[in-house]
């Protein structure tokens, strides 16, 4: 008999009973009222994990750890909108760190990108982030600084953050499935292979073990017939684009890239996770015991992610499911009168095996840091002039080149935006502040510059970010 679960759920019914064998750290403390100020304490610091099997080394790994709350696993704190916190964030790592909250449009100072807001973390320093609260959703805390990114986020030095509705929202689950994936060698441990030339001027680094929540994947639970799953599904990989497929259960999707949109259903129930994005879904247990349900992700023959059975009474059928509350952005965006740039992304290797060696590679890129170039070197890195200055309020289009023989996947700090159609006569349905873009693609964007402050937009793949696809604007 499987032990209760240590998800917590958000509605009224009865919440499931099960086992969740990819641990997640329990919520952490709420504010005693709004007036309050919750503190959350955390401590980034290094360990030693078996990512293989029982018979095989250990690797040293990097955890943000919640410190009044320990658990295995990664970490995922819990707040609700419109009850301010602060992250204190110890670093007991042997180098210096930072932390942005990805997919927050909070303030400026805070965003936590050093040479840009903010400073570094240094090693024994402690660092805080203070957060209004203002928007609800799912938000990963990941490492900034460009010169350690990639490997402290291989490590695994990365966290998650819900911040729940107001309103509580009648779900018999709530729960966050990161999904990446880890690089080992012949041996079972990390390969300490970060920040190569080879990664970095083709794809990134890809991993050969996918995992669920820091843990081996797959994982998991019971859930009672009936029951209603909210899923936040987010990547904290360095590169690899992981497409996630739901089999046994329903789905809808209800909100992409911490912003809520209108439920739908997502084409063979897949949904496409670049690195650094995130994707709520709403999934529906059949009404019957002894039914399973899985989420895999779809490379090669499909490998499980996360799996769930029905188990005992069925609770009450639900009703349809409705909409997260309107997050208060635009419905529609006046692109007459917009500011328009254009952010060319070059550089990197070809795609022949030759491309790839590391001599070549050298001789390519004396510079590691300059492995690509935005706009011929006209920008690049946050300590030249803005890609685009303007007024709050302005709207801005911005067409996104990629002319390079690799994928890229561009965030957008501060701001969420419409991707727009081909001839700016629409956009798709919902905002997004993450955009994958193939080789040799276009597209074009467009946001509101409402939030005051001068913001990154940059690479979400760690070796590209470290490798020059960094820039800024401002909004003044």
């Amino acid at each position: 008999m499987p032990n209760p679960s240590p998800f917590r759920g958000l509605s009224r019914r009865t919440l499931l009973q099960g086992t969740a064998f990819a641990a997640l750290a329990p919520a952490g403390a709420k504010a005693a009222s709004p007036a309050a100020e919750t503190r959350f304490r955390l401590r980034a610091e290094a360990v030693s994990l078996r990512l293989g099997t029982a018979h095989q080394p250990e690797s040293p790994m990097a955890r943000l750890v919640a410190v009044d709350s320990p658990a295995p696993g990664m970490t995922v704190l819990r707040a609700r909108e419109g009850e301010p916190f602060v992250l204190e964030i110890e670093n007991r790592l042997d180098q210096p760190t930072a932390f942005h909250l990805r997919g927050l449009r909070g303030l400026n100072g805070e965003d936590g990108m050093p040479g840009l807001t903010g400073t570094p973390i240094p090693a024994g320093g402690t660092g805080l982030i203070r957060v209004p609260a203002r928007q609800s959703g799912t938000f990963i805390l990941a490492p900034s600084l460009a010169s350690h990114v990639a490997e402290q986020n291989a490590r695994g030095l990365h966290g998650a953050l819900v911040v729940e509705e107001r309103t509580r929202q009648s779900f018999d689950l709530d729960e966050v499935l990161a999904v990446a994936d880890w690089r080992l060698d012949g041996e079972g441990r990390l390969a300490g292979d970060f920040n190569s030339r080879r990664d970095a001027a083709r794809v990134g680094r890809l991993g050969n073990r996918l995992t669920a929540n820091g843990a081996p994947a797959p994982g998991g639970m019971v859930v009672r017939p009936n029951a209603r799953l909210r899923i936040r599904m987010i990547n904290t990989s360095n590169a690899r684009m992981i497409p996630l497929k739901v089999s046994g259960f329903s789905a809808e999707v209800v909100a992409i890239d911490s912003t809520p949109c209108q439920p739908f259903d997502p084409l063979k129930r897949t949904v496409m996770l670049a690195p650094s994005s995130r994707i709520e879904l709403v999934l529906q247990a059949p009404p019957a015991a002894g039914q399973t349900g899985a989420i895999e992700a779809k490379i090669g023959e499909g490998i499980p992610i996360f799996t769930y059975r029905t188990e005992g009474a069925p609770l009450p059928p639900p009703s349809r499911t409705a909409s997260l509350p309107d997050p208060g952005l635009p419905p529609a965006i006046r692109l007459q009168d917009a500011v328009r740039a254009e952010l060319a992304i070059t550089g990197g290797a070809g795609t022949q095996p030759a491309d790839a060696e590391p001599a070549a590679l050298a001789r390519l890129f004396v510079d590691p840091a300059q492995i690509f170039r935005l706009n011929d070197g006209k920008v690049g890195g946050f300590s030249g002039k803005p890609l685009a200055s303007l007024k709050r309020g302005r709207v801005l289009v911005l067409a996104l080149a990629n002319r390079t023989a690799w994928p890229q996947v561009i965030a957008v700090h501060g701001h969420a935006f419409r991707l727009l159609h081909a001839y700016d006569d629409g956009w798709e349905p919902y905002f997004l502040d993450t955009l994958y873009l193939a080789p040799g693609t276009i597209a074009r964007v467009a946001l509101i510059a409402d939030n005051p402050g001068r913001w990154a937009i940059r690479s979400t793949i760690a070796e590209h970010f470290a490798a020059g696809v960094a820039t800024w604007f401002e909004v003044t």
